[in-house]
């Protein structure tokens, strides 16, 4: 069956004069057997083999022909068959003509069947491809979709970052000052309330802290300045402090500089695992590391929390899902894997072409 399938999509990639001229060969080669072995032997299956070949490849109108040609060829080789001779074999004159219509009645509705399958198959095909080409077009469309909202959301929390570094902070750090020139005036003038003044003062400059802190996890300025090395190191310093962690990362001196792209996505990566590995799998240490071996570029995030169930299977969550996202965007493979002990280790590995500019 394999072979008689292969034979088919072989003929299907020739053309239909090669094919038609194939099945006149084989139809004449049939019409020389019939003719040696006389009309005793039926040659109606030998026959029909070259029709329905030529009625598939190349269409009815060609299958009628190659039909009305294999008749008119049998009925030649009956009736010149050799020592034989009409009156010796058929009882009435008519009998060999009466066969041959109706081997051509057969041929014609075997033909035309296989030329009508062949029709449908050919529709089909092309429905299936153009519903296929749709669907690859709306994929690619929501792709596209995808990729714009994540570079929308990316330069809002840019612009937001920003926002707060130049705008926020800066009426912070005003406030601080007009409390600390208070308190001052305060203690000078010997007036009741300096505890309160220190107390505001205080708690402004936490908001300061505060502020930054958020808004170096906003708009990651050390990215742009320094490079994904020097990033994720003020990340690791900001997520210690601000989940009260032993987070420390590890990147490798030689690094070369990547391109903005790349670089924000790995640093959201990495930002987002850390998040996660601090927030939900309950780490006490976490480790950033970004390192090159063998022309790929390999940014992991390890932690010694609980890990996530099922994480090589079926992860879960927005977050995970949209690391996943970010790691396809640059071209990088994405791997959730819990390790032997405890633990969780994200990894995201691209090429080096990838990474560099």
């Amino acid at each position: 069956m394999s072979l008689l399938i292969q034979i088919l999509r072989w003929l299907d990639r020739r053309s239909p004069i090669m094919v038609c001229a194939l099945g006149g060969l084989l139809i004449a080669m049939i019409g020389v057997l019939s003719y040696i072995t006389g009309p005793q032997f039926s040659c109606s299956l030998l026959y029909l083999i070259p029709i329905l070949l030529i009625a598939r490849v190349a269409g009815f109108i060609q299958g009628f022909s190659a039909a009305l040609l294999a008749a008119l060829i049998w009925l030649a080789a009956d009736l010149y068959a050799e020592y034989i001779t009409p009156e010796m074999i058929f009882d009435n004159p008519l009998t060999p003509y009466w066969n041959a219509m109706m081997r051509l009645g057969t041929f014609l509705i075997a033909g035309s069947l296989v030329s009508a399958m062949r029709s449908i198959n050919t529709h089909l095909e092309d429905r299936v491809s153009e519903r296929t080409a749709a669907l690859e077009a709306q994929v690619a469309e929501n792709l596209e979709l995808e990729k714009n909202i994540l570079e929308i959301s990316d330069r809002e929390q840019v612009r937001i970052g920003q926002d707060l570094h130049d705008g926020l902070c800066q009426q912070l750090v005003s406030a601080a000052f007009s409390a600390n020139l208070l308190q001052k005036k305060l203690t000078e003038n010997g007036i009741p309330g300096t505890p309160d003044a220190n107390r505001i003062a205080d708690m402004i400059d936490d908001a300061i802290t505060q502020a930054r802190n958020l808004a170096r996890g906003l708009y990651p300025v050390r990215l742009e300045s320094e490079g994904l090395g020097m990033a994720l190191q003020e990340l690791a310093a900001t997520m210690s402090r601000r989940y009260s962690v032993n987070c420390t990362a590890q990147c490798e001196a030689q690094m070369m500089p990547c391109r903005p792209t790349t670089g924000i996505h790995l640093y959201r990566i990495a930002q987002e695992a850390v998040t996660n590995a601090a927030k939900h799998a309950e780490a006490q240490k976490i480790l950033i590391s970004l390192s090159v071996k063998q022309g790929y570029v390999t940014l992991a995030v390890e932690d010694d929390g609980v890990g996530i169930p099922n994480a090589s299977l079926n992860p879960e969550g927005l977050g995970l899902r949209i690391m996943e996202y970010r790691s396809r965007m640059i071209g990088g493979q994405f791997l959730i894997q819990n390790l032997p002990s405890h633990g969780t280790k994200v990894t995201c590995m691209l090429t080096e072409k990838s990474f560099h500019f």
